[in-house]
C-alpha cells in the first residue's frame, strides 16, 4: 500500500521579475498574455511572489 507523503508548507516562496514570470506562464497554467496582463503595472526589474502573481491572475481572469 502506497504512503501519501505530506508537502511541506515551510517552503519557500517563488520570487521572480514580470518577465520571468511571463516566460514560465504554463507553471502558473495561465497564457503568457494572462500573465502580462494581471502584472501589467509591475516594473520589469521589481520582484513578485509567486502567491502575489496567482492572485493577481486570478483577479484579471474574472474571479474574487
Amino acid at each position: 500500500m502506497a504512503v501519501r507523503k505530506e508537502q511541506s508548507n515551510d517552503a519557500p516562496e517563488i520570487s521572480r521579475t514580470k518577465r520571468e514570470w511571463i516566460e514560465s506562464a504554463a507553471y502558473l497554467k495561465a497564457e503568457r498574455f494572462e500573465v502580462a496582463g494581471a502584472l501589467f503595472d509591475v516594473k520589469d526589474n521589481q520582484a513578485v511572489a509567486e502567491s502575489e502573481v496567482k492572485r493577481r491572475i486570478a483577479k484579471y481572469k474574472g474571479g474574487v
